[in-house]
């Protein structure tokens, strides 16, 4: 786990301890405090999808990024080694003409 998913992790934590202790010590009617509750659950996951949105972004982008390299690799030594088997049909040929 990296320090991006534990501050994450954290703060969710400490988020949810907040509204918890508010909620215990609010002078508020439970009508109004599950109103409250339900206002927050709905904020925490709208965060929680646009983070999951933002990610899967960022992973396309990073596949792409992998997929461009990995074909320009592939591209290099496919050229690397026609180049390779051209030397050796020539070098072959001038063996051959040779005998």
């Amino acid at each position: 786990m990296n320090k991006n998913q534990k501050f994450l992790i954290g703060s969710v934590g400490a988020l949810l301890s907040g509204i918890a202790i508010g909620l215990l010590l609010a002078p508020k009617s439970g009508k109004e405090s599950r109103k409250l509750i339900k206002n927050k659950a709905t904020d925490l996951s709208g965060t929680a999808k646009d983070k999951y949105e933002k990610s899967l972004e960022e992973l396309s982008v990073l596949a792409d990024k992998l997929k461009e390299g990995f074909l320009k690799n592939v591209s290099t030594v496919k050229d690397k080694a026609g180049a390779v088997a051209e030397n050796v049909n020539e070098k072959v040929r001038g063996v051959v003409n040779n005998n």
